[in-house]
């Protein structure tokens, strides 16, 4: 005798139904551009706190939904330390080094480091004035735009509120990689790509979003 054709229930085809939707829906909405969907891997520059390690990658994955991977930790380049200012590392060497070094499975990476970061800023194409403020200038991260690479430091971000602390460096791993992926700085009030315009408070203040503007600018 042949098998009875098996009929799924009704409320089965539509649970399935939405579980499918709301994975359609929440591909859609990431702010990461389609066609490139791939690993974002966290960098540990140096000894890296696991806990905050983990509150990033989880962080992010929730953002851009899409699968975060922490790669294992590699030692800080001796040769990027400057010492002018006190024990600085050069952002610009650690993004063109991090890009060269991570595996090719790696869609974008991101430095991570306790360690205080620098760049040198320029206006005109000559060093801002006045020069001593402007050379070696700490910084609390930086991503090449647009960039395989970013790096952040925490150096400059610390603060006894923990919940302002894990808004802080969530904030700038978001804003680095948005330049990774060719976004501007931003005139919208409160968007993550916001200028911080050398103060913290711009990073205090910003929302847990890219505004609309820049979100258009990534699905185009």
């Amino acid at each position: 005798m042949e098998p009875e054709p098996y009929s799924m229930p009704a409320t089965r085809i539509q649970l399935i139904v939405l579980i499918i939707s709301a994975g359609l829906l929440s591909y859609c909405t990431s702010p990461i551009r389609a066609e490139k969907k791939h690993l974002i891997g966290l960098q540990p520059i140096g000894p890296y706190d696991k806990q905050q390690l983990q509150f990033i990658q989880n962080e992010l994955q929730s953002f851009f939904k899409t699968r975060v991977v922490v790669l294992n930790e590699t030692t800080m380049p001796a040769a990027f330390l400057n010492t002018t200012k006190g024990e600085r590392y050069s952002a610009d060497s650690l993004i063109r080094w991090l890009a060269r070094n991570t595996p090719d499975s790696i869609y974008k990476v991101v430095g991570l480091t306790h360690k205080d970061i620098f760049t040198t800023r320029y206006a005109n194409g000559a060093i801002k004035k006045p020069e001593n403020t402007y050379t070696v200038w700490g910084i609390f991260g930086m991503g090449f735009k647009p960039g395989r690479s970013c790096v952040v430091s925490d150096h400059r971000l610390h603060t006894s509120n923990m919940q302002q602390f894990k808004h802080r460096i969530r904030t700038v791993v978001i804003h680095e990689l948005g330049h990774n992926q060719g976004l501007d700085h931003c005139a919208t009030k409160n968007c993550i790509m916001s200028d911080a315009n050398e103060s913290i408070k711009t990073v205090d203040n910003s929302s847990n979003q890219y505004c609309k503007k820049c979100k258009d600018k990534l699905s185009g």
